[in-house]
């Protein structure tokens, strides 16, 4: 791995000669998210993955740092990209990838060749809920919380039939910069698309997960519709992270975009 960002990893799959496909996972997770995906289509795209603030193997957000500016996640994504020299290339975002996946065609619509957004809103949550986990992660830490944050990201279907994807993930969790995470949930607490969003001629794919809590599918189908798009596709017996619980199908629905 080379150094795409002073202080963000960011991994690579696939041949530059291959248009450019970038993935974002969800807050608290990191690039692995995207594991099975990644390696799937580096067989069509030349695949960038990144971690997260304090996530997975980037670098954590000074303490002093006491707020994320708007656009901090968004910048980094391009810094990596232009650092790869990469022009215009596909996305797909989940969660607080998908917000920054809207941020991108708000800012940077003419580098999208297509933008695929799961398991996200315009706006999530609100502002009060992420200042609350914010200060509960402060005061307890992410390895206490983590069972009860996992707990809501995949389908009991898949927990039932593979216990140990809730382990790892929570080990991952445990080990995700608390001071990092609690930013990030202020930074999402703050975002609002709503008014912001407008239909545009970009190809596009809305994912959402039948059993997914922290954003089901009609804040999916609301987001879609700012966009001008009535077609969102759900998933069933699938929780928050389709890429994880439901791999086939997010490669499936990626694989069709490649030109």
């Amino acid at each position: 791995m080379h150094q795409y960002h002073p202080t963000i990893h960011a991994v690579v799959n696939g041949d530059r000669k291959h248009p450019a496909l970038v993935l974002g996972h969800p807050l608290g997770m990191s690039l692995r998210a995207w594991e099975d995906v990644a390696i799937a289509l580096s067989e069509y795209y030349f695949v960038v993955r990144w971690d997260l603030p304090g996530h997975g193997q980037s670098n954590p957000v000074a303490k002093s740092t006491l707020q994320l500016n708007e656009l901090d996640l968004l910048n980094q994504i391009i810094e990596i990209c232009d650092a790869l020299e990469i022009k215009q290339f596909h996305y797909a975002g989940t969660s607080i990838g998908g917000m920054i996946g809207q941020q991108l065609a708000i800012h940077y619509p003419d580098k999208l060749l297509s933008l695929t957004l799961t398991n996200t809103g315009a706006k999530i949550g609100t502002n009060e809920a992420w200042l609350q986990r914010k200060k509960d992660v402060n005061k307890k830490g992410l390895t206490t919380m983590s069972e009860a944050i996992v707990t809501r990201w995949f389908s009991p279907k898949i927990i039932s039939a593979n216990p140990q994807l809730k382990t790892d993930w929570q080990q991952r969790l445990s080990n995700t910069d608390d001071h990092s995470y609690g930013l990030l949930c202020a930074w999402l607490g703050q975002r609002d698309h709503c008014n912001i969003l407008k239909p545009c001629s970009l190809p596009m794919n809305f994912v959402a997960g039948e059993d997914d809590v922290a954003t089901p599918p009609d804040l999916v189908r609301e987001l879609a519709y700012l966009f001008g798009n009535n077609d969102v596709i759900q998933l069933s017996s699938v929780g928050h992270v389709p890429s994880v619980e439901a791999a086939a199908s997010m490669i499936k629905i990626l694989q069709t975009l490649k030109k």
